[in-house]
């Protein structure tokens, strides 16, 4: 609260955006910190990260108090369309989740940025279409409510640590090919606003190959800046 004030007084900053897994991942504690925020009239809007699961069964109170205390946009790391992929990467939510807790957000004001991923492992060509499908489901049944939704897609990418890691070591994968940056992506097909993310193995992970990953990448984000 104080760095937040801080920032309003000294800094005239209006917007604020709260890089922390665990902001809107307890219900307890989100009532705590909205409450405060708006005892504080603060009069400063700010994102942050959320949880689907946590979103999806909050009341609706909870919801409009989010936006009482400011909130004008949450994050949500959706991933799939799939529910069996949403298993495998152990999301422990549910596309219906997903499309409730999307919804609810967006029918209250709240704007939501989706996060997906293209090419996990194990993604067949249909999984890999039900989440583009996914993306434009949503697109769909929140046009017209007052929070906008959006989608930010990126190609899979193995990291050190994770559970893909070790499963993609036992499959035969090499450590340094998976981090090999060096196959760059083609800089026309995406925008100049993304290119940390820009970045690619050039390894297939799914059924769909990495060409094909790349193509419906850049066109539905192409579709995304169109809207």
């Amino acid at each position: 609260m104080e760095e937040t004030f801080d920032l309003r007084t000294r800094h005239g900053a209006q917007r604020v955006r709260f890089v922390d897994d665990l902001f809107l991942a307890n219900q307890r504690l989100m009532r705590t910190t909205l409450k405060a925020f708006v005892d504080a009239r603060l009069d400063v809007r700010w994102d942050a990260t959320g949880r689907i699961n946590v979103l999806a069964g909050a009341s609706d109170e909870l919801l409009d108090l989010m936006m009482a205390a400011g909130c004008r946009e949450v994050a949500l790391g959706i991933e799939s369309g799939s529910d069996r992929v949403l298993r495998y990467v152990d999301k422990k939510i549910t596309v219906a989740q997903i499309v409730h807790a999307v919804t609810r957000l967006c029918r209250v004001g709240i704007d939501v940025k989706g996060y997906f991923i293209l090419g996990l492992p194990t993604e067949t060509h249909e999984e890999h279409q039900a989440t583009l499908t996914l993306i434009r489901r949503l697109w769909d049944v929140t046009n017209g409510l007052p929070g906008r939704f959006r989608c930010s897609a990126f190609e899979y990418r193995p990291y050190p640590g994770t559970p893909d890691w070790q499963r993609l070591l036992d499959a035969g994968y090499l450590p340094d090919a998976m981090l090999d940056y060096s196959d760059q992506m083609d800089d026309v097909l995406f925008s100049p606003d993304r290119d940390e993310f820009n970045f690619s193995t050039g390894l297939q992970f799914g059924e769909v190959a990495v060409g094909g990953v790349r193509r419906n990448l850049a066109m539905i984000m192409a579709e995304q800046r169109l809207r």
